[in-house]
């Protein structure tokens, strides 16, 4: 019987409870071992551990995964600063949505980590017809990751060893209702004129970081432009009452200053400091004509949707889609690639559509539906239309067909297609190439 389950490790997660500069105890067998004795389980196929192996607590595991089969993942430590989420949650989350598009075989994903971050890893597996087994120390699990999977195997220390046990799986807390006062000020009746709803699920960091952006939207306005900076202590006031239970700690961030850093980055709104101490909140050219100092933006910010879209702010994110986030040390996702230096998917993207083009076997009924972006979602998993035709932009220049939400999505150089201009969608990445050899297979075939 064909083997039908991949096992994906976060070593940083599994090791947060163990002490030692470097690691005795963590067995990657004995999870290994679990997830074999699990029902429904024939076989595992693919094991990948994502960490940054030249550490040295990560070094003493490097024997023992090679003596059970399991791929060491390379992340290296682009990350200086540990208020931002660890960049192999990014690329354990974008391995296991590609793997589970294009392998049908494999029906069981164990994710073997505590990180709340992978409970919409978790929902998007469930979309895609999988799965989803966790497994990590109940110490350190997230209940919402628990109670998002459909097995959870919990792990304990035993001394300095690894025993493992199947636990039921917890359900979130549900949190009081917040009963802060909120001040009676202009912004507290600006604030509760808006239908911004409130949010439960503590454990999505994305949805809390949509609301918070959503209530500094609400909050700057033409009503309120004329008022003083946003004291942070009254912000954190507010995100109590659409947020009950919020705490920074439980999203990885030490204080209240830090997260709002990170949530106003690449935003036309800041956080700045005034005589004590005291942090405002405010436009930035308000900010920038008050006498304080302007807390700076974090450089290399990168978030990650599950279809692999990036950004550099959260305020670019589409409303309601989730996403992971790490920092680079590049240059800014949302800066234009030059000319000659395109992945190499985008370039085997871009080969085929020219070799379409050329051959001109796209049928007007197929190219109707390219330039529709429901179509483009279904067939290839990306979010706009594949193609835009130019002498149908109504007056449009080719800079703005080619703009979509303030980013360039489609190569400056049009195609032709059935006698007709268009411009072709360039946004590809790995996790859409299968998609497109089966499609563009199909169109082949068809000559």
């Amino acid at each position: 019987m064909a083997s039908n389950t991949a096992i994906f490790y976060d070593i940083e997660n599994l090791l947060g409870v163990f002490n030692e500069k470097t690691n005795t105890g963590l067995h990657l067998d004995e999870i290994y071992r679990q997830v074999l004795e699990t029902e429904g389980v024939t076989g595992v196929s693919i094991q990948r551990a994502y960490a940054d192996w030249a550490m040295p607590m990560h070094r003493n595991l490097k024997n023992l995964i090679l003596q059970i089969g399991i791929e060491p993942i390379q992340i290296f430590n682009t990350n200086q600063n540990d208020r931002v989420k660890n960049a192999a949650d990014v690329c354990l989350i974008i391995d296991a949505v590609d793997l589970a598009a294009r392998n049908p075989n494999i029906e069981n994903f164990v994710i073997a980590s505590g990180d709340g971050i992978f409970a919409f890893l978790s929902k998007k597996l469930h979309e895609h017809g999988k799965r989803v087994i966790g497994c990590s120390f109940e110490k350190i699990a997230n209940a919402i990751f628990m109670n998002s999977c459909d097995k959870f195997i919990g792990l304990e220390k035993d001394k300095k060893n690894v025993i493992a046990k199947t636990i039921t799986k917890k359900a979130p807390k549900v949190p009081k209702k917040q009963t802060t006062k909120l001040p009676k000020t202009k912004y507290t009746e600006t604030l509760l004129n808006t239908n911004i709803e409130a949010l439960t699920d503590l454990g999505d960091t994305a949805s809390v970081m949509h609301i918070v952006r959503q209530l500094v939207e609400a909050l700057f306005t033409e009503d309120t432009k004329d008022l003083p900076g946003l004291e942070i202590s009254v912000f954190v006031n507010y995100i109590n009452h659409y947020i009950p239970g919020f705490k920074v700690k439980q999203h990885g961030f030490k204080r209240i200053g830090e997260f709002m850093q990170f949530v106003l980055t690449g935003s036309p709104y800041c956080t700045y400091t005034v005589e004590d101490n005291v942090v405002l909140m405010a436009q930035r050219k308000a900010a920038e004509t008050a006498n304080g100092k302007i807390v700076k933006d974090i450089e290399g910010l990168l978030l990650v949707t599950p279809e692999g879209e990036r950004y550099n702010t959260v305020f670019n994110v589409p409303f309601g889609v989730p996403f992971v986030y790490t920092t680079q040390a590049q240059t800014p996702v949302q800066e234009v690639r030059p000319e000659g230096k395109e992945s190499t998917v985008r370039k085997l993207i871009k080969s085929q559509f020219e070799e379409l083009a050329g051959a001109n076997v796209l049928s007007e009924n197929e190219v109707g539906l390219l330039t529709t972006a429901e179509y483009a979602k279904t067939t290839f998993g990306v979010r706009a239309p594949i193609l835009q035709e130019v002498d149908g932009g109504h007056g449009r220049s080719i800079k703005e067909l080619r703009t979509v939400g303030g980013r360039v999505k489609y190569w400056r150089e049009p195609f032709d297609f059935n006698g007709k201009k268009y411009l072709v969608y360039k946004e590809w990445a790995n996790l859409h190439k299968n998609r497109f050899m089966v499609w563009y297979d199909a169109q082949k075939s068809k000559t």
